[in-house]
C-alpha cells in the first residue's frame, strides 16, 4: 500500500526535473577560491583578489574574459599590488614588486627595498 502513496511523488518529481532542466553555465568550472598560498584556479579562470593583509591576498576564480578588465582595474587601485617594479616606483609604495610563490598568480606586492642599487 506504501508504494501507491508512493507513486504520485514520485510522477511529481519526474515531472519537475522535466520542467526545470539544468542549464550549462559559462563559470561552473570557477568556483573555487585562490590566493596566496592556495592552489591556482584552473579552466582558463584567472584569481581576482578580494582582499590583501599583510602580503597575503585572497580571493576568487572567475573566466579569463570577465576577469581582464575587472583584475587591472584592481591591480590599479590597491596601492600594495604591482605587476613589476616600475609600477611600485609609480605608486609611491615600494620599488621591489615581489612576487607570491603561487606561479598562477601575475601581480605581486610592493616593498621598500632598504639597498639603492
Amino acid at each position: 500500500m506504501a508504494y501507491v502513496k508512493l507513486a504520485p511523488f514520485a510522477v511529481f518529481l519526474l515531472a519537475a526535473f522535466l520542467m526545470f532542466p539544468m542549464n550549462k553555465v559559462e563559470g561552473a568550472g570557477c568556483q573555487q577560491s585562490c590566493g596566496t598560498f592556495l592552489p591556482g584556479c584552473r579552466n582558463g579562470c584567472e584569481c581576482v583578489l578580494v582582499d590583501c593583509t599583510f602580503g597575503v591576498c585572497v580571493g576568487f576564480c572567475e573566466k579569463d574574459n570577465v576577469v581582464s578588465g575587472n583584475f587591472h582595474r584592481k591591480v590599479d587601485e590597491h596601492p600594495k599590488l604591482c605587476m613589476s617594479h616600475d609600477e611600485c616606483t609609480k605608486k609611491g609604495s615600494g620599488n621591489y614588486c615581489a612576487h607570491f610563490p603561487n606561479s598562477n598568480l601575475k601581480h605581486g606586492f610592493c616593498f621598500a627595498s632598504v639597498s639603492e642599487a
